[in-house]
């Protein structure tokens, strides 16, 4: 009984304190301004809609003031010509989710509202336009209105409820009944990633039965009918189709890989298995920091003209828990590469413990109601030891001079058994590996951390550089150093005499007059590293005499000397021939085959 009324007595003390409050603590809404003039566009402005998925429309309007001094939200909102916006055909939020007086809206946004508007596919029409600002749970209209002449695009007016690729360029061959599904990642709008041969030709179709709808792609634009379409070269695209505004993007995907947050960098390639997937495995390491190990990660898209990630659709902050493959925790969306303060680490995912340390798979999926991706025990060997020693190394991959056609790879000069060395040429951001050789069965191995990894894991420079780079698989180990230049260094006058550029395939080559101090004709060869530290190449035969008319081609052989430009002087230096001072001369250093070597010749 006791605490009967005790519960009683709290509720009633409770209520009193409610009901209490003073007029201060009572809730007052705050006051906001309507906007009382908008800037652009200016009314009457005319604007032809074009189908481009980067086309846009400046809104802007002065800013709106609340009570308390804080900052309004704002929505653009569209109405037919001479109606009030009491039941408007479209809202906008203005940019910064209505935190900014201005908006970009665009022109497939535009086009909608046209076709809101009553307009027809290309229709020319006018629509008026003006903003509410609001301030918790107050809203002003502004006074105020624009008009705005739009031109719809030229979309179609009957979408087709679902899309297949057919053709002898694609997965499915000229059958029919094989078409490739497209996705339908929003309304009216198809979607498809896919291998294509260059060349051959594919088109559209409704259905994949005899009853089918034609559609072919000319351009960036859609066309209903029987007419083709071909890519110039075989490649894996993404194909998107917006039937409400007629238009097509295509992207050439040039490559897939996990990303690594940690790290920052692509760990192992994704490679491309049909229908829309691809597949992958590699050693993930998750990296121990002070607090635990870090295990983040998420993917890396390469197109043929920019890169761009694939991270969590829903912004999770946890490892999967058991989660299943067709679990919403794999969703994946795509985002800019420098999108957010911490692009790095944005819209991430995080590997399961029982990943650290082991072969690991992914299975990304580009196909379905949802893009998606799934991670397994891999089933491959680790890649902590290479599984051989190649008897020849090549180098292959976008960043490398023969690019990624294996069969022109360019190869390393075997200094030794399981010991390789290659002076080439690498694209910055781009990836490369090393591989067996020239065929489609070679063995890869790329770098990792400084030591030499077998598998399909890529690599990476910084920048475009000249670049010696220096394997040996007896300790895994690979140095890599940054050429900044190649000079013929003059022994007397302890300078360079004539620049030699990189001209590719591992030679340096410069022409120009050599006029020596005191005509002495001694001289070597000046490499200079990034880092501004210098290497002295002489002669490898360590002769004193002038080569003559007719050399044994080994006294121009090269050979590295522990000698910098300030000691030396006089050591392992060659000698020109007469008429080589003072005369046009050709000097060419060629690091390739069993022996470095150079020539010096006079041209006309």
């Amino acid at each position: 009984m006791k605490t009967k009324i005790t519960k009683v007595v709290a509720l009633f003390t409770t209520l009193a304190i409610i009901f209490s409050c003073t007029e201060d603590m009572e809730y007052r809404d705050t006051a906001v301004s309507p906007v009382n003039q908008l800037y652009e566009p200016i009314s009457g402005k005319s604007v032809e809609l074009v189908a481009s998925a980067t086309a846009s429309l400046f809104f802007e309007w002065e800013a709106a003031k609340a009570e308390d001094s804080g900052s309004p939200l704002y929505e653009i909102v569209f109405d037919k010509e001479g109606g009030n916006f009491s039941n408007p055909l479209y809202k906008v939020l203005s940019d910064n989710n209505g935190a900014r007086n201005y908006a970009t809206i665009s022109h497939k946004t535009l086009n909608k509202i046209g076709a809101a508007a009553g307009l027809n596919s290309g229709e020319t029409g006018t629509i008026i336009w003006t903003v509410i600002a609001s301030r918790g749970l107050s809203t002003a209209m502004s006074n105020v209105s624009h008009k705005l002449t739009i031109t719809r695009m030229l979309g179609f007016a009957e979408v087709p409820s679902q899309l297949f690729l057919t053709g002898e360029a694609t997965e499915g061959g000229s059958d029919i009944s094989q078409a490739v599904p497209c996705s339908s990642p929003e309304q009216e709008t198809f979607e498809i990633f896919t291998r294509l041969k260059g060349g051959k030709s594919y088109k559209l179709v409704d259905k994949t039965n005899d009853n089918a709808n034609y559609f072919y792609i000319d351009g960036n634009r859609i066309v209903e009918g029987e007419g083709e379409t071909t890519v110039e070269k075989d490649g894996i695209y993404r194909i998107t189709m917006d039937f409400s505004i007629a238009s097509v993007s295509i992207q050439e995907v040039k490559s897939v890989g996990v990303f690594f947050c940690p790290s920052n960098k692509v760990i192992f390639e994704l490679s491309y298995k049909g229908n829309g997937i691809f597949e992958g495995e590699g050693k993930v390491t998750f990296k121990q920091e002070s607090w635990g190990k870090d295990q983040r990660y998420k993917l890396l898209m390469s197109y043929s003209d920019k890169d761009m990630y694939w991270g969590t659709l829903n912004d999770v902050d946890s490892s999967p828990n058991g989660a299943g493959q067709e679990d919403s925790y794999y969703f994946i969306k795509e985002y800019g590469i420098n999108e957010g303060s911490e692009p790095q680490w944005n819209h991430k995912w995080k590997f399961d413990n029982q990943f650290d340390g082991s072969m690991t798979k992914v299975t990304v999926k580009f196909n379905g109601a949802n893009y998606t991706h799934f991670v397994s025990l891999g089933d491959g060997v680790s890649p902590e030891e290479p599984e051989t020693t190649p008897k020849n190394l090549f180098l292959t991959g976008e960043a490398s001079e023969g690019g990624n056609d294996i069969s022109k790879a360019v190869q390393y000069n075997k200094l030794g058994e399981g010991i390789f060395e290659i002076f080439t040429r690498l694209q910055g951001g781009k990836t490369y590996k090393m591989a067996s050789s020239q065929e489609a069965d070679a063995k890869f191995f790329y770098i990792e951390d400084g030591e030499i990894k077998s598998g399909d894991g890529i690599t990476t420079v910084e920048k475009d550089g000249i670049y010696r780079i220096k394997v040996d698989f007896s300790n895994k180990s690979v140095i890599t150093k940054e050429i900044k230049s190649m000079g013929l260094w003059h022994c007397w006058d302890r300078n360079v005499l004539l620049e030699l550029p990189y001209i590719g395939n591992g030679v340096f080559e410069g022409t120009g007059t050599i006029s020596p101090s005191n005509n002495d004709n001694r001289y070597k060869l000046l490499m200079v590293y990034a880092d501004d530290s210098e290497l002295i190449w002489g002669t490898k035969n360590d002769t004193d005499v002038v080569p003559g008319a007719n050399p044994d081609p080994s006294y121009f052989y090269i050979m590295e000397t522990n000698d910098n430009a300030e000691a030396g002087q006089w050591e392992r230096k060659w000698k020109f021939n007469d008429g080589i001072i003072g005369n046009n001369t050709k000097v060419r250093v060629i690091f390739t085959g069993e022996n470095y070597t150079h020539s010096i010749e006079p041209v006309n």
